[in-house]
């Protein structure tokens, strides 16, 4: 034999052997991309970053986690909003699969970084979903996901009933909000309305975050107000160290709180009427898990949560000096001793 073949015969052979190819490309597994205007924490920690990992928690039950079918890419805006669009930015570069995301200022940012590429949102407010997909029964373009009400929903409205009922010598409440989330803004009206069905009147005051708490707090007091109340919007309800300052504060000048903020009576407050986020976020899950499986965003409506959670704070209430009724106790899904 010509010894001089004898290297490219070896190398022919090689090839039709099993398991002998050339150098093999990875595999690229499907890539979920995670904006999460949060940071990153526990799902039953009960702060913002929360969500993102309830996400992920829900595709680990589809089985798509634990056997490494799907890859993650995350970025954590760690609570400040206006750092979203560069995130955004950032994980549409990498091309994944599926975004998902969550509040309206997550939803918008991702939104408007891509008409291509999925976005899965849970959850947002239902007016930024109802602007962003178009229709919500079916969805036009790229977004689908849960909505959590127009902002000024029946929770709130409902929140003012249930103070009320606790404290019925309350005739001013104080309100806060963002005056950067539109859902709010423009519930105005509304809110106004059902109060003064009530014999309410609302003090309307802002703040932005933890930061404007110290002015919302000198406010309060310049109003007059005898209780306050606070609705589920991302950056003051959705944040533990805002529930925890506002909860304390309002504790010490013995005014009652209420809020549709499922959190917030855990964290203080005399009462929350809220939607159960980690279980929206869960659902996402099955969103994501539906498109990386070949559904497109049209084909799947954007859902309404259909359970809320009552829960009063006793040790509040006694601090206050508050009987709860009895008849409201027997409607009460969680007494927080």
């Amino acid at each position: 034999m010509n010894t001089r073949r004898l290297p490219l015969l070896l190398a022919a052979v090689a090839l039709l052997l099993p398991g002998s190819a050339w150098p093999q490309q990875p595999v690229r597994l499907p890539t979920v991309g995670i904006l999460s205007p949060g940071a990153p924490t526990a799902c039953t920690s009960g702060v913002l970053g929360h969500v993102a990992d309830c996400m992920v928690e829900g595709l680990r039950a589809l089985g798509d986690v634990g056997g490494r079918k799907v890859a993650f890419e995350f970025r954590y805006a760690h609570g400040d909003f206006s750092r979203l669009p560069a995130l955004a930015t950032e994980l549409v570069a990498l091309r994944p699969d599926v975004l998902y995301t969550f509040t309206g200022a997550g939803a918008e940012a991702a939104a408007k970084t891509t008409t291509t590429i999925p976005i899965v949102v849970g959850p947002a407010g239902e007016l930024v979903l109802t602007r962003l997909t178009g229709k919500l029964a079916r969805p036009a373009g790229n977004v689908t996901g849960q909505a959590i009400g127009t902002g000024i929903n029946d929770q709130d409205q409902k929140c003012l009933q249930l103070l009320k009922e606790l404290a019925p010598r309350t005739t001013r409440v104080a309100r806060i909000t963002n005056p950067d989330n539109p859902g709010f803004i423009r519930g105005r009206a509304s809110m106004d309305a059902a109060a003064a069905q009530l014999g309410l009147t609302l003090v309307h005051i802002e703040a932005r975050g933890a930061a404007d708490l110290p002015q919302a707090f000198a406010a309060i007091t310049a109003g007059r107000a005898d209780a306050i109340t606070m609705g589920d919007e991302a950056a003051l309800a959705g944040s533990g160290e805002v529930r925890r300052q506002v909860s304390a504060w309002a504790l010490g000048r013995r005014l009652p709180l209420a809020s549709s903020n499922a959190d917030f009576a855990a964290d203080g407050a005399l009462l929350s009427l809220g939607t159960d986020i980690p279980a929206i976020a869960r659902r996402a899950a099955f969103y994501v898990h539906r498109i990386l499986g070949g559904a497109k965003p049209g084909d799947l409506p954007v859902e309404r949560p259909t359970v809320f959670k009552l829960s009063l704070n006793r040790k509040t209430a006694t601090a206050l000096g508050i009987t709860i009724p009895q008849a409201l106790l027997m409607r009460v899904d969680e007494v927080i001793e």
